[in-house]
């Protein structure tokens, strides 16, 4: 009977003492289980948190620059979303021009007026109609007055006489300053590798200007292809309703600076 009784008692114990550690193993879980449930919603927070941080980033960093804005209150239009397919590389949102700054702050667009925009456009596919691997390339469109005083303040060194010839004189505004010209060039709508026209955007030598092209070709300083090419570039710009000036391949004119002026107002 002792050694029943004893046996009964070790069972006893022993049944106690596991219960007792499933108890234990049970509230160490559900502590387990509680931590973890804080821990996510830690993390979901902070989740969210990070979520609305870069929403409003986002929106931030959409907001219009000061010169977009005074574009858009001033009805002139992106002409990207006049056509997409025309590519830009604003020169002038970047130090690659030939002053070496930034002159659009936060303004890599390009802006002009909306029946400007539309005669690009319709240049735009005369040329991919000629050859659909190749598209516009949108140097600058409509320029603030404030940048053409800049701009020909940086060129002071250069007699009256010829600085006229690069940058208008801006007390008498330029059709850039009424959203009426473009500069632009053809690239390779593919690599964006931009055609050879056998002098850069804004150089500032007669190598540069159409006038010269048959006596620089005659020489040899430019090639048979380049001119060809500045060539290319001035039939697809007169189907859309442009013609260049003669001391720069790049630049065209919508309007006369007579007809702008009665047309538009100038952007200051």
């Amino acid at each position: 009977m002792r050694s029943i009784y004893f046996l009964f008692c070790i069972s006893t114990f022993l049944f106690a003492c596991q219960s007792e550690g499933s108890q234990t193993i049970i509230q160490n879980e559900k502590s387990k289980d509680s931590l973890a449930a804080k821990q996510h919603q830690i993390w979901e927070k902070e989740k969210l948190e990070d979520t609305s941080r870069i929403e409003e980033e986002v929106t931030i960093n959409k907001k219009p620059s000061k010169l977009e804005q005074k574009m858009i209150a001033a009805g002139l239009v992106d002409i990207q979303k006049i056509d997409s397919t025309i590519h830009i590389d604003v020169k002038y949102a970047t130090k690659d021009n030939f002053m070496g700054q930034v002159l659009y702050k936060n303004y890599p667009k390009v802006y002009l007026q909306k029946v400007v925009a539309e005669r690009l456009s319709k240049a735009q596919k005369a040329l991919q109609e000629i050859d659909p691997t190749l598209t516009l390339l949108v140097f600058d469109g409509t320029r603030p007055r404030s940048v053409q005083q800049a701009m020909w303040d940086a060129l002071d060194t250069i007699p009256f006489s010829e600085r006229v010839k690069f940058v208008s004189n801006p007390a008498n505004g330029s059709i850039h300053n009424y959203g009426c010209a473009v500069d632009l060039t053809i690239a390779n709508k593919f690599s964006k590798n931009p055609l050879d026209m056998g002098a850069g955007y804004d150089d500032l030598r007669k190598i540069a200007y159409p006038r010269h092209e048959d006596r620089f070709l005659k020489s040899g300083a430019l090639t048979e292809v380049q001119v060809q090419n500045r060539k290319l570039l001035r039939q697809v710009m007169r189907a859309g309703g442009f013609w260049v000036i003669q001391t720069e391949w790049w630049h065209f004119n919508a309007f006369s600076r007579k007809k702008a002026k009665e047309l538009f107002e100038i952007i200051e």
